[in-house]
């Protein structure tokens, strides 16, 4: 496979340990959704709303992007597991079918969730990859049970280097549950495509618009210790950014290359923030080759 700007870094990183929760036997409930296979997990009272696609030896499960839900990562998903990856997607609390508390939380009760999917669908080691604010759930997951996890792809990896003023100011607008649809189209286009992209906007506002999951899901990683979450375990990492991201600036993904051992880095041109509309042929490549190439199949 031909992938570009892949650089390894070998850099020694303290892992600092996190606490975090045990969660019960989880049960699920199972109804056709099309090509994918709708699941409703029920765990302590809360119900999470995943879709897996394809079947194999390996399985990725994907978060989407802060208050996004799972249909954004639909296409994605489908690639991936059309090369024989198991590929699941799930909504955040508040989205769809999934439900439970939004206050209080931290990334390591969002990290929980993606735990109580793979062990209901009894998987012991899987591959996790996160879009944005989704890296950000899948290194606190990451980092809690390290020994489960076979890789971790970071899409839009940020945590590292703030944006512009600028990028905050609109960025916190946009967070508002009380902005008109009309202007959150707008912010989401400004914020979230390279220059030129802008149209891809309107694929995002059939989705939905879920702002007020969207500043849950922000206070909880305000509320979250660094050392709780960044470093994302100890499993093989590719970082992949893109150049025009002015959210997730690329810097973010540069320091992790460097800092972190056992890390790749990619950066794709032409793309920003939601690179998954702007790059979807070049993501499946990187997702598929770096779990490919690490899988037990492969050894």
């Amino acid at each position: 496979m031909n992938v570009r700007a892949w650089t390894l870094t070998a850099t020694r990183w303290v892992m600092v340990a996190a606490a975090i929760s045990t969660y019960g036997i989880a049960s699920m409930t199972y109804a056709s959704a099309g090509d994918d296979t709708r699941r409703l997990i029920s765990v302590h009272g809360q119900t999470i709303e995943t879709f897996v696609f394809g079947e194999g030896p390996e399985t990725l499960i994907m978060a989407a992007g802060n208050g996004r839900p799972a249909s954004q990562l639909k296409d994605l998903a489908k690639a991936i597991s059309s090369a024989g990856i198991r590929t699941v997607i799930y909504n955040y609390r508040g989205i769809g079918a999934s439900d439970g508390p939004l206050d209080g939380l931290t990334l390591v009760d969002y990290g929980n969730d993606v735990w109580a999917i793979a062990d209901a669908l009894g998987v012991q080691k899987v591959h996790l990859a996160g879009k944005t604010y989704g890296n950000r759930v899948m290194r606190a997951a990451s980092q809690a049970k390290p020994d489960r996890v076979a890789t971790i792809i970071l899409v839009g990896a940020g945590g590292e280097v703030l944006p512009s003023e600028e990028t905050m100011a609109l960025y916190k607008r946009y967070l508002d549950p009380d902005v008109p649809k009309s202007e959150w189209l707008s912010l989401q286009a400004k914020l979230m495509y390279a220059p030129g992209n802008e149209r891809l906007a309107e694929k995002d506002a059939g989705e939905g618009e879920f702002p007020a999951v969207a500043a849950a899901e922000a206070k909880a990683s305000d509320a979250t210790p660094k050392e709780a979450w960044s470093t994302g375990g100890t499993a093989p990492m590719l970082a992949i950014t893109c150049l025009l991201d002015r959210v997730a600036v690329p810097e973010n993904a540069f320091n992790i290359a460097r800092t972190r051992p056992n890390t790749w880095l990619a950066g794709l041109p032409g793309c920003g923030h939601n690179m998954i509309n702007e790059q979807p042929e070049e993501l499946r490549r990187l997702i598929v080759g770096f779990i490919q190439a690490r899988s037990g199949a492969n050894k």
